[in-house]
């Protein structure tokens, strides 16, 4: 498989951020489930390698369907991460694919929800099959995480 990123506008991503990507990737395209942590230092690179496998995420859900949740310590950096996200499908050549509905992104039959993490936000309901991911997992607190985020990836086996 190619780096994310080469070619069709995307910013290529560092090779550090590329072999994480690969790891994410393989591990949504086998349905293999698990987790991992990633840590990179300020402006780093993080939320580029984040929005490219979302994005790779998503295009490979498109015919067969499925959702990404992911989590972030407040609703304005999950509202960045959202537009984050469309930006790299119109960076791709890709913008005639993704549509926001229902507060998600979606590209074929999969969707893309981005979700506040705080104390008091009602997010049960939804289900990740795709990828569950934790923005900011640090300022995540564990209990919420847990009560809220943790069980929508349970029967799926999402990574």
């Amino acid at each position: 498989m190619n780096a994310p990123g080469v070619g069709r506008g995307l910013p290529v991503l560092r090779p550090y951020q590329a072999e994480v990507a690969r790891v994410l990737l393989r591990m949504i395209a086998d349905g293999e489930g698990g987790s991992i942590s990633v840590e990179i230092a300020r402006q780093g690179g993080k939320n580029e390698l984040s929005a490219q496998v979302e994005l790779y995420a998503l295009l490979m859900g498109a015919a067969r369907g499925g959702n990404a949740v992911k989590c972030a310590p407040t609703y304005l950096q999950a509202a960045i991460s959202r537009e984050r996200l469309r930006r790299r499908f119109a960076d791709a050549g890709l913008a005639t694919l993704v549509r926001s509905a229902g507060g998600a992104l979606h590209c074929g039959a999969a969707s893309a929800r981005t979700l506040s993490a705080e104390p008091g936000a009602n997010v049960v309901g939804h289900t990740a099959d795709l990828l569950l991911e934790v923005d900011e997992a640090q300022d995540v607190q564990a209990e919420k995480f847990d009560r809220d985020f943790r069980p929508m990836a349970a029967s799926t086996n999402a990574p």
